[in-house]
Parts: C-alpha cells; structure tokens; sequence
C-alpha cells in the first residue's frame, strides 16, 4: 500500500521508522513546521521531520495540514500519530481507505493529547496502544486493533512512551495488511466508558506535597524525563525539577503531624514529608544546574527546610 503518515515527535518518528521498514511505500510524510528551542532559540527539526530527510523521504511541513490534502488523496491511506493538530474532513477522507490513528491509550479510556502522562499520573498498572479509524470526533473512531502493556510502578512516562511506540508501530504494520487484504475488523468505542487525557497545564507539573505520597511519585515518574515535575525552594530563584523519587515511607500515623514538603534529616538522602508518607527524591535539577542524584547534589552543600508549591 502506498502511505502518507503526519507526525511530530519522537513516539511518531518510531512509527515511522516501522512503517519504512515494513513491506508498505511511503509516499509522502507530514509534519509540524521546525521550531526554535532552547537557550539560543534555534531552529529545530522534529523528530519525524529529521528521520524523513535521512531516509530521502518526501516530505512537508505546512502550518495546516489542509494544505496538503490533495497530495494525500493520491494516497491509499493516512496514517496519523501524535501529529498535533485536529484534522478536518477534507484530510480525514482525503485518503482511498481513510486516515488511521496510533493512539497511545486503550481506547476509549484517556481520549485526548496525554493518555501516556495522565495513565501514570493515575496509577494505573496496564495501558496499551489503539489503532483507529479516524472521524470528526475527538479519537471516537471505530477500532481495529489493541495491543496491551503493563505499566510497572516505577515506570517512567519516558520509557512507557518508547514501550508503547515499539507497540504500535508493529500494530499499524498489521492493520495496513489487514486493510490490503481486506480483513480488518472494526469495533465501535462504547463512549459511555470514555475518559479524557486533557493537555497537561502549567500548574499540573507542580508538586502538591499535601498529596499522598503514592500520588506525587506518580506525578514525578509520568513527567520524567521530558516535562519533570516542579517545586520550590527558598534557597533557589526558579523552580527545581524532580526527575527520580521512590517512595520511601507509606502513610502512617506518626507522619502526620509534619507539614507537607519538610525535608526532613537524612545521611546523603533527601527525604520529602508528604500530606501521606515520605517521598525519597532520587535525582533532580536546579535552576541553572545539571540534572544530578541526591548523593551528588548534597555533596558540600545542606539543604534544609520546606519545598513548597
């Protein structure tokens, strides 16, 4: 079958890599414009964009993807993962058979732009990878294909996002060859199931050290390492990342009497009260300073007091 595929970041370019290694033409490859990051505000190409030029693919970055539709519709199939923008009906049906989405949830739970984060975020112990028909709706197209993944309780929303990208690109390869032979089975979402994974908002990435200790090192994994969670510290002018935590101590009477985010005495460890248990923070990151493991970071120096929101 000949392909176009739109994508943006790094989960998208491991779709993509799959599909260039299946027996499936890709025609084309759509991706967001290359932006300016970092401190020197650079130009930089996504993930996808970087992977399409080094395998001498055609490729596109339009600031909507309608631009391109005409160019899809010599196409059999669109194949959509992680892309970032909604597609109207001139792009979803613009394909012979349709657009198809590699959605990382087991839909219909976690609809939306952060199923991996908020699965984590919630404790949950399994996820997995949807492969979906798209429609106008918000990820409620019929699915064709779900592969399953537990989730470990120190798994990080890094390595649960690679996990999941290796899931999925081997599923679209299947149900491409499903959809070329003809034997792709659909269900349709029963709704009434459906949960929503909205984007993370800025006050979502702190720490709310009234929080059961389970919870915040829930927070902390699900935003390691790309976002990391964020705190604050009297001795420091920005907010300090927390990119490594275990918890150390469950709820139990005898902490409660101690306000949430006191750094309580340790021997080279830095051990956070939380509203429930203790929370050991493994690795973190100053503002202006490298990411570092608590051992490291209190070498020559004492940190003391209160993190706080």
């Amino acid at each position: 079958m000949k392909i176009a595929f739109a994508g943006t970041p790094a989960f998208a370019a491991t779709i993509l890599r799959g599909l260039i290694d299946s027996e499936h033409e890709i025609g084309l490859v759509i991706s967001q414009p290359d932006r300016r990051r970092g401190r020197g505000r650079k130009l930089a190409r996504t993930p996808v964009a970087a992977l399409a030029l080094d395998a001498d693919l055609p490729l596109r970055q339009p600031a909507r993807i309608g631009e391109v539709a005409g160019e899809i519709s010599t196409h059999d199939a669109l194949v959509v993962a992680a892309y970032g923008q909604i597609l109207r009906p001139d792009t979803l049906y613009a394909a012979r058979l349709g657009a198809w989405n590699v959605h990382a949830s087991l839909l219909p739970a976690y609809r939306g732009a952060a199923p991996i984060e908020r699965a984590i975020m919630n404790g949950e112990t399994e996820t997995g990878v949807s492969i979906m028909r798209m429609d106008e709706g918000l990820d409620t197209g019929p699915v064709a294909l779900q592969r399953r993944i537990p989730i470990p309780p120190d798994m990080t929303g890094g390595v649960l996002t690679q996990a999941l990208a290796d899931l999925g690109s081997n599923a679209i390869v299947e149900v491409l060859t499903r959809l070329e032979t003809k034997s792709v089975t659909l269900r349709d979402q029963n709704s009434f199931y459906a949960t929503y994974a909205a984007k993370l908002e800025d006050e979502e990435r702190v720490i709310r050290w009234a929080e059961e200790v389970g919870k915040v090192h829930d927070l902390v994994r699900a935003l390691t390492p790309h976002i990391g969670a964020r705190t604050f510290h009297s001795d420091f002018p920005g907010p300090i990342k927390v990119l490594r935590s275990k918890v150390f101590e469950k709820p139990r009477n005898s902490r409660q009497d101690i306000f949430p985010g006191t750094i309580l005495p340790a021997n080279k460890r830095i051990l956070v009260a939380c509203g429930g248990g203790v929370l050991e923070v493994v690795e973190l990151q100053v503002p202006g300073g490298r990411l570092l493991s608590a051992s490291d970071f209190l070498r020559g120096r004492r940190l003391e007091g209160v993190f706080y929101t």
